[in-house]
C-alpha cells in the first residue's frame, strides 16, 4: 500500500491533512485547524469536512491535528482512548458532550478500516497519549509519525522494540528540521526548575499550556523538590485527572491545590468543590511558598493576587513555544506581569523530534521512501541517502 496524497502539511509547521487509500477505502489521516487560519475554514478544512471517508484517524489531541474533528459527523474518528479522555474533559469544562463517532483506539492493538490494518504505537510528545500510526495493506506498509520526541518523560525504547524492521513509506514529521535550537530533556528542564525555584523566596508562576501533561510533571516535581507546594486551576485539574495514573491533580495529592481563577458558577462550582485539595484567593498565600501554572487568560486574577501580596520580585517562567509570545494577549500578559513586579525567565523545550530523532527514526525503519510534513517551506520528498544519514 503505497496510496497516499498529503493535502496540507509539507509546507506548514502543523496542520497535516493527509488521505490514505487502498483499494475502496479511503481514509483521512488528522483534521485540525490551522494555526494562522483565526475562525474562518480554510477552502481546504471545508473539503476535508466534506469529502467522504471511511474514517478519520487522528494522532494526538492538539488544535492543529484535532481541532475539527467534531465537525465531521458522517464517519468513525479515531483516536487514543487517553486523548479522547483529554477530550471529554475539555467539553465537560466547556459544558458541552464529545460526539460520539469519537471512538477510542488503545497501543500495539490493532484495527481495520475496510482492508487497511491500523496499528497505533504510543510515542512521547507535549501532548498526553500520542501516537505514530503504521497502515498496512496488499503486503504494503506507510507509517505516519505525528507529532513526536525522543526527550520527553517515556522510554523510546519501548516504542523501538514495536517499530517494524522495514516500511515502505515513512511520513515523518519535520518541525525542528534545519532549526539549531536545543531540545535538552524534560528531565534536565526539571532539573534547571529545581534550581531556579530554591533561588528565591518568593511565589513562582509558570507560564505553559494546560494540556502538556509532561511539563505539568516536571513542574510539579521541581515544586516538589523545591519545598513549595503546587496550585493547578480548574481546568488543568480536569485534564490531569482526565490522564489519570501518577499525574499531579488535586484529588490525589495532597500538595496540588485547585484554585479557580475567577467567579464561578453552576457546573464549574461543582467542579471545584469536588476537590479534596483547594483554596480560593484569600488563601493561596498562606502556608508554604508556592509554584502556581498560569495562564494568559487568567491576567486579572493576577491582579488580584498582586493586591493582596507583594509580587515585586516574583518568579514568571515562560514555558511554551517563543511564538506564541505574538499573540496579542501573551503579549499582554507579560507586559503587565513586568509591570507587577515579576521576573521572568524562559524554561522550555521542544515537543518535536530533533534532527538527530528524525534520523535515527528513518534508520531503525530502513524506509524505502520518505515524506517529511509539519515542517516550514522545503523540497518534502527525499531518499534515506540525500538526508545524509552518516551525520
Amino acid at each position: 500500500m503505497e496510496n497516499y496524497n498529503i493535502l496540507r502539511g509539507k509546507d506548514k509547521i502543523g496542520e497535516n491533512l493527509i488521505e490514505i487509500f487502498y483499494g475502496e477505502t479511503k481514509l483521512l489521516v488528522e483534521l485540525g485547524k490551522a494555526l494562522d487560519g483565526g475562525d474562518e475554514l480554510s477552502d481546504v478544512e471545508k473539503a476535508a469536512i466534506r469529502e467522504k471517508y471511511d474514517a478519520v484517524v487522528v494522532s494526538h489531541y492538539h488544535a492543529d491535528h484535532a481541532g475539527l474533528i467534531e465537525q465531521k459527523k458522517d464517519c468513525p474518528i479515531y483516536i487514543g482512548a487517553g486523548a479522547r479522555r483529554i477530550l471529554e474533559a475539555m467539553d465537560e469544562y466547556k459544558g458541552k458532550t464529545l460526539p460520539k463517532n469519537i471512538v477510542a483506539y488503545n497501543n500495539g492493538k490493532p484495527f481495520y478500516v475496510g482492508k487497511i490494518k491500523i496499528t497505533p504505537l504510543l510515542c512521547d510528545h507535549s501532548a498526553f497519549d500520542s501516537y505514530m500510526l503504521l497502515f498496512e495493506a496488499g503486503g504494503k506498509s506507510i507509517l505516519y509519525t505525528g507529532d513526536f520526541r525522543f526527550h520527553g518523560r517515556k522510554n523510546s525504547d519501548d516504542l523501538f522494540a514495536r517499530l517494524p524492521r522495514h516500511i515502505d513509506t515513512l511520513i515523518s514529521e519535520g518541525t525542528n528540521i534545519g532549526s539549531d535550537k536545543p531540545c535538552f530533556s524534560e528531565r534536565e528542564l526539571e532539573e534547571s526548575a529545581v534550581e531556579l525555584f530554591k533561588a528565591t523566596d518568593k511565589p513562582v508562576f509558570v507560564l505553559q499550556s494546560a494540556s502538556n501533561i509532561d511539563r505539568l510533571v516536571s513542574v510539579y516535581r521541581a515544586a516538589k523538590r523545591s519545598g513549595r507546594i503546587f496550585y493547578e486551576d480548574i481546568y488543568t485539574a480536569l485534564l490531569a485527572g482526565a490522564a489519570g495514573g501518577k499525574i499531579p491533580r488535586p484529588d490525589v495529592f495532597n500538595d496540588v491545590y485547585a484554585f479557580t481563577p475567577r467567579f464561578v458558577q453552576d457546573k464549574r462550582k461543582e467542579m471545584f468543590f469536588e476537590f479534596e485539595h483547594k483554596r480560593g484567593v484569600a488563601r493561596i498565600d498562606k502556608g508554604k511558598p508556592f509554584v502556581m501554572l498560569v495562564r494568559p487568560s487568567m491576567l486579572g486574577f493576577l491582579k488580584k493576587l498582586a493586591a493582596k501580596m507583594n509580587l515585586d520580585g516574583a518568579l514568571l517562567i515562560y514555558s511554551m513555544w517563543s511564538g506564541y509570545r505574538e499573540n496579542d494577549d501573551v503579549k499582554k500578559f507579560l507586559t503587565v506581569a513586568k509591570d507587577l513586579g515579576l521576573v521572568e525567565r524562559t524554561l522550555h523545550t521542544s515537543g518535536h523530534a530533533s534532527m538527530q530523532d528524525v534520523k535515527r527514526l528513518i534508520e531503525r525503519v530502513s524506509a524505502t521512501k520518505y515524506e517529511i510534513v509539519h515542517t516550514a517551506p522545503t523540497d518534502s520528498c527525499y531518499s534515506p541517502d540525500e538526508f545524509n544519514m552518516a551525520d
